[in-house]
């Protein structure tokens, strides 16, 4: 018997055309194990456990910390779960195990997302409305309420980010990906309430 090389490229390739034929599917999984996405094109990161799949590390399930005893404790803060988590996102979302560099030529974008209050989303048609992730709370002078940072000042509608984070990715366009793709996640980051 000789022996047969196929190329990861060609594989890829059979299993797009088998696209709509199960049994076609089925006997390329036979042969070739489960097809994994291309982890290159961000858009098929969907969710934290693809971004783990893409860099090769294991997802976190929950997070403890061990004091000087040995003893060890889960921590129920939210926002540090979502943190690690959305590290792990940008890590994939760029597929550049070096990025960011902190150089003077390198551009850096993360989400921005936009504080309302009640008085305006009032006013969004519904559509618009559904699109937020929404919370209940106050904001006042050095309130904070966005990136790492960012910091609401006055009400909810004016935001500033001042001092940046390692939640960056490379491009405005995966950046709004990032932001809306995992906006769940980022309002446990942000807001830290369930």
């Amino acid at each position: 018997m000789s022996e047969l090389k196929i190329t990861q490229e060609k594989v890829t390739a059979a299993f797009s055309e088998a696209n709509d034929c199960p049994k076609a599917i089925s006997i390329l999984t036979a042969l070739f194990g489960k097809q994994k996405p291309d982890y290159t094109d961000y858009h098929n990161i969907k969710t934290y456990e693809d971004a783990c799949e893409a860099i090769g590390v294991k997802p976190i399930v929950r997070l403890l910390v061990e004091d000087e005893d040995g003893h060890k404790e889960e921590v129920a803060d939210i926002a540090h779960l979502a943190y690690i988590k959305l590290c792990t996102i940008a890590r994939a979302l760029n597929n550049d195990p070096d990025f960011p560099r902190f150089t003077k030529d390198e551009y850096r974008y993360t989400p921005w997302f936009y504080l309302y209050n009640q008085k305006e989303i009032d006013e969004m048609d519904e559509e618009d409305r559904n699109r937020l992730v929404l919370w209940g709370g106050s904001a006042y002078y050095g309130a904070y309420c966005g990136l790492a940072f960012a910091s609401s000042n006055h009400d909810w509608s004016y935001s500033s980010a001042s001092i940046g984070s390692r939640l960056a990715v490379k491009s405005s366009e995966i950046a709004i990906y990032f932001g809306e793709q995992f906006k769940e996640l980022w309002k446990d980051f942000l807001i830290g309430k369930k």
